[in-house]
């Protein structure tokens, strides 16, 4: 059985002369395998449309030359700002209410439709170019789940799954006690999503 032992590794944070120094010493010290990529899809798809592997290509390669393998993160996590700057729709809406700006990363509505189609897009893209590559091992699809917008698309997705569970608003004020404080909602959009309230 063979035990990987390893960490995250950035390349394009570093001059390209220094990734073979970088996976010499990663082979020294015992790493036999890199997490890439999770945070480069604007070196990936630096425009619309267009892509570029080839950087990455000479990455793998470099690290494989020692005995090195790879798992390829899925370069969602942080998209570029070519896309970014199409709509601000496109931005999260935190928990306060407040839609995020540029400059963070996840900063990105899960659930806009056109940050769908174009996650879906670079991932296949990034899928098929590396699907055969004998250096990669593995594909982490995201990297730190937990952000959620709360965006009028996930209000609408919310109200849908509400009126799924409950069935009707009768039966979702009796098992929520909506009775107390006056609170018997009529129709589905009235009901908030659970947002901050302090």
């Amino acid at each position: 059985m063979k035990f990987y032992f390893g960490s995250d590794y950035y390349p394009e944070h570093w001059p390209e002369e220094r990734w073979a120094e970088d996976a010499r010493l990663m082979a020294a010290a015992g790493m036999n395998v890199v997490r890439m990529a999770e945070f480069a899809w604007s070196l990936l798809e630096p425009e619309d449309g267009r892509f570029n592997f080839t950087w990455l290509d000479r990455a793998i390669e470099t690290v494989f030359a020692q005995d090195i393998q790879v798992v390829l993160g899925t370069p969602t996590a942080s998209a570029p700002p070519w896309l970014m700057s199409k709509r601000s729709d496109l931005f999260l809406v935190g928990k306060n209410g407040v839609r995020q700006t540029f400059g963070l990363r996840r900063e990105y509505c899960p659930n806009n439709p056109l940050y769908r189609q174009h996650s879906d897009r670079i991932v296949s893209q990034f899928a098929d170019h590396y699907k055969n590559n004998p250096a990669v091992i593995g594909w982490q699809i995201d990297n730190e789940f937990g952000d959620r917008c709360y965006c009028s698309i996930y209000q609408s997705a919310f109200h849908d799954w509400l009126q799924k569970r409950y069935g009707t608003l009768d039966t979702l004020n009796k098992k929520w006690g909506t009775i107390f404080w006056s609170h018997v909602y009529t129709e589905w959009s009235q009901i908030p999503v659970p947002l901050d309230t302090i």
